[in-house]
């Protein structure tokens, strides 16, 4: 993961539902070039893949990932010590929060 570290993946993630399996989340990778894919795909083997795509202009990749976490915490632990930035958008209504987990930008 050290190569993609140095990609210019962003990451978006949300709050998917939460029910008595627990809460599930989804991870969107945008802009993944082709030679991190297998990377990527490799780090995420504990998720289930639920959605590719492709950015027309630049051929590189879109991969979006769903799992479930027992609680908030157990989210959020595994977000922070993700090798990848990622940035959590919570809506409550009209209104957005944005919290970012894991490698910070330089």
């Amino acid at each position: 993961m050290e190569k993609i570290q140095e990609s210019n993946v962003k990451t978006s993630a949300w709050k998917f539902l939460e029910d008595e399996n627990g809460i599930m989340y989804s991870v969107q990778f945008d802009e993944v070039p082709w030679k991190f894919r297998k990377s990527l795909i490799e780090a995420m083997k504990d998720w289930n893949a639920s959605g590719t795509g492709w950015h027309k202009s630049s051929g590189n990749q879109i991969l979006i990932y769903k799992k479930y976490f027992k609680s908030q915490e157990d989210w959020e632990k595994w977000a922070n010590t993700f090798p990848l930035q990622i940035v959590e958008k919570k809506y409550w209504g009209d209104k957005v929060k944005v919290v970012i987990h894991g490698k910070k930008s330089k």
